[in-house]
């Protein structure tokens, strides 16, 4: 460094660590090996095997610079994140925590490029010498990209998940087949997903109904805007009425009936007795009247002294008209 570099940033204060940069430093350790460097290199020749573990890293590194290596896209078509358990995916997490965002309805797909390797570390074992051996290992991006094609296209087969090497959109002719394929196959899965919710549905005691998920809700609303299903199903409009959230179970009986029933279908149970009594349903002197409170006794004792009131003009009527006949 020349005289002049050397008296520009002589002058320049060196600040210590703050406790910031400290916790910056410990939670990037852990996120790279699992652990702060103290907790992951624990045995008594710590000192020898870090050593050992910097001086493997510096020659992968090399390596690493001599190697030709791409980005590597990866494509959602589902209505849900696609994240991998793993530390390693777990450090591609954006602010909301989720590694690939899920594909909003309506948009054709979410594009997400993995840009760099990560380091992992092998734990190797203690040598002859009872020194720990941890070797450095690289996973390129296209390595953690197949990790979601082994989850979601494997294992879960869903379909619409694409992976490629670069960091370029799925644009073009050579994309437009495999976009096809994959919104197609996307579409099956979900199919399959709105029929799980029919079945549910359909359940006769109403206990399936607490099983219908937002992500059938969510199939169904894709499948709608893709013109699969022509109308929309009982269950999305019951549930979006209902702010999302299914009745409670009777206390009768747990069965689930529909919002607006006023009566359980399976063991009579009343649940909102006024409503009930106001539609009929029920007698004055019901059991279940005694659920009412004071402001709902106020509105039945008006309304039963109404309808005897008109019961006795109808009984007035009526023995007026037999006694005029009889004449």
């Amino acid at each position: 460094m020349s005289e002049m570099n050397i008296q520009e940033f002589s002058n320049v204060p060196v600040q210590s660590p703050s406790q910031q940069d400290w916790a910056n430093q410990e939670a990037r350790q852990r996120r790279e090996m699992g652990g702060t460097v103290d907790q992951v290199f624990s045995s008594r020749n710590m000192g020898e095997a870090v050593r050992r573990l910097h001086q493997k890293r510096q020659e992968e590194q090399r390596r690493l610079l001599r190697t030709v290596w791409n980005p590597a896209s990866i494509v959602n078509l589902m209505p849900f994140p696609l994240n991998v358990n793993g530390v390693l995916h777990g450090r591609l997490a954006g602010p909301d925590g989720n590694q690939v965002p899920e594909c909003p309805v309506g948009k054709p797909y979410v594009h997400k490029v993995i840009s760099e390797p990560q380091w992992d570390v092998r734990d190797e074992g203690a040598g002859m010498d009872n020194v720990d051996n941890y070797t450095p290992v690289i996973w390129y991006p296209m390595d953690l990209a197949h990790d979601y094609e082994q989850e979601f296209l494997d294992r879960m087969g869903v379909g619409g998940v694409l992976i490629y090497e670069g960091k370029h959109k799925p644009e073009g002719l050579q994309f437009a087949k495999l976009l096809d394929n994959a919104r197609k196959a996307r579409n099956r899965w979900l199919l399959r997903k709105v029929q799980e919710a029919e079945a549910e549905w359909a359940d006769t005691s109403g206990r399936g109904r607490k099983n219908i998920t937002e992500l059938h809700r969510k199939a169904a609303e894709v499948l709608l805007y893709d013109k699969i299903l022509k109308h929309q199903p009982a269950w999305l409009l019951a549930t979006n009425a209902e702010g999302d959230e299914a009745p409670d179970p009777c206390p009768g009986c747990g069965g689930i009936s529909d919002a607006r029933a006023l009566i359980c279908k399976n063991c009579s149970y009343v649940y909102r007795p006024l409503d009930a009594y106001k539609a009929t349903l029920i007698s004055y002197e019901h059991v279940a009247m005694g659920r009412l409170t004071g402001e709902e006794w106020k509105i039945a004792n008006d309304l039963r002294d109404k309808r005897e009131k008109a019961r006795k003009q109808g009984l007035a009527v009526k023995q007026f008209a037999i006694g005029k006949s009889s004449n």
